[in-house]
């Protein structure tokens, strides 16, 4: 019985024919992992090149990784930057410039103010100054009642030239601000005054013939007049 078994061992061993392996059987569950996972592989890839499934041979495509942005200088064509040169900054806004400082026009030195008021007191103030200095006797207090006289007799106007008065008619018409005639302007002007149509010049010399003749100039017959309520009375 021992040979007996021996020669049967050596027919099968010798034998051209072998009875199959048992193999065992594949889970479906895992035949579904590997199908979900080709699935996965191609959804996250976004790429349409094939991607190998279960049960192939061929090995799954790689996963690509999303590009890197490119840099914003190179997006909006900024010269000398590509999509290698991620370090290039685009330049800052410039600050507006600031406006020009205005300065302030310069200041006239200390007492070289003119006289507070209006032309015509400005030139009767001269004008008194001047004949002061002179000895003539008018002072400040004098001003309004020169003011006055002016206002009526040329309304400030130190061109003025009356020329229809009985002296237009006799040849010598009244000019300036008190409306003096030649031959009146020519007897009481003061050295160095002698233009009858500046206001200054012909103050000077309305105020001399007034004094002189009336003996102060609120004796003035306008004045007078005025001051007693009727009205200006030429002179």
């Amino acid at each position: 019985m021992g040979n007996h078994c021996a020669n049967t061992r050596a027919r099968r061993k010798n034998s051209p024919y072998s009875p199959p392996r048992h193999r065992a059987p594949v889970s479906r569950n895992l035949a579904r992992t590997t199908v979900s996972a080709g699935v996965l592989a191609l959804s996250v890839t976004g790429s349409a090149a094939p991607v190998a499934l279960a049960g192939t041979d061929t090995p799954p495509a790689p996963v690509v990784a999303a590009s890197a942005p490119l840099p914003v200088a190179s997006v909006l064509g900024v010269p000398g930057t590509t999509a290698a040169d991620p370090g290039v900054v685009l330049p800052l806004a410039q600050p507006k410039s600031a406006a020009p400082k205005v300065e302030a026009p310069p200041q006239p030195p200390a007492g070289s103010a003119e006289p507070v008021g209006d032309q015509v007191t400005q030139w009767i103030t001269e004008a008194v100054e001047i004949l002061r200095a002179q000895g003539i006797p008018v002072s400040t207090e004098d001003i309004p009642a020169i003011r006055t006289v002016i206002e009526k007799e040329s309304d400030g106007d130190p061109e003025a030239v009356n020329r229809w008065d009985a002296n237009a008619r006799a040849g010598h018409p009244s000019k300036g601000l008190m409306q003096c005639t030649d031959f009146t302007f020519e007897a009481n002007k003061l050295p160095g005054h002698d233009d009858i149509l500046d206001p200054v010049d012909n103050i000077i010399a309305g105020v001399r013939y007034t004094i002189g003749r009336y003996g102060a100039f609120s004796e003035h017959p306008g004045i007078r007049s005025i001051n007693s309520g009727g009205g200006y009375r030429g002179y």
